[in-house]
């Protein structure tokens, strides 16, 4: 199990670089294309299309499981704050299930989705260019996939009362 907890630490770290490369990409590629629009009257062909298709799911769905690792998530506590550290422990730990499963359900249908997406080949026309974003369809079912597999370790880890695989990410983040 630590073998399964280091190695999809070591994923996650790495597609959250590619997140946050995302981001700088499509920063730069932003600024090309209203240089481009206001000094030469002419913007980057397919810019729309290729923030919308790739950079924007990149930024958002491959870091997903990082934010779950870092405890970086939104978490609202009103109500189990006035649990005992037991209780509190448990219903953590089976949330990490139930996050798992909904992951896994959304990598099926987004899976399905890419498949066909696949198969028709699509793309945009975007003014007289052609963006083929098919490939984009599966970084969803990438970033879900990874995140449902976090918590499915960590839900597993929970089971086996392995205490140190709960609580070892915030500390060693």
């Amino acid at each position: 199990m630590k073998y399964l907890e280091t190695l999809i630490n070591k994923i996650n770290k790495i597609v959250t670089f590619l997140g946050g490369l995302a981001i700088a990409l499509m920063m730069i590629h932003i600024s090309l294309d209203i240089l481009a629009r206001f000094l030469f009257n002419t913007p980057l062909p397919g810019t729309i299309t290729v923030v919308a298709h790739y950079y924007m799911l990149i930024a958002i769905f491959l870091p997903l499981a990082y934010a779950e690792q870092t405890n970086s998530s939104i978490a609202v506590e009103i109500l189990t704050t006035k649990f005992s550290r037991t209780a509190q422990h448990r219903l953590n730990g089976w949330t990490y299930l139930l996050i798992s499963a909904t992951a896994f359900v959304m990598t099926s249908e987004a899976f399905k989705v890419a498949i066909k997406n696949f198969r028709s080949n699509t793309s945009v026309m975007q003014g007289d260019y052609t963006i083929v974003t098919w490939p984009s369809y599966f970084i969803l079912c990438a970033g879900t996939f990874l995140l449902g597999s976090y918590c499915l370790l960590r839900f597993l880890s929970f089971l086996t009362r392995s205490e140190r695989a709960l609580v070892t990410e915030a500390a060693h983040v």
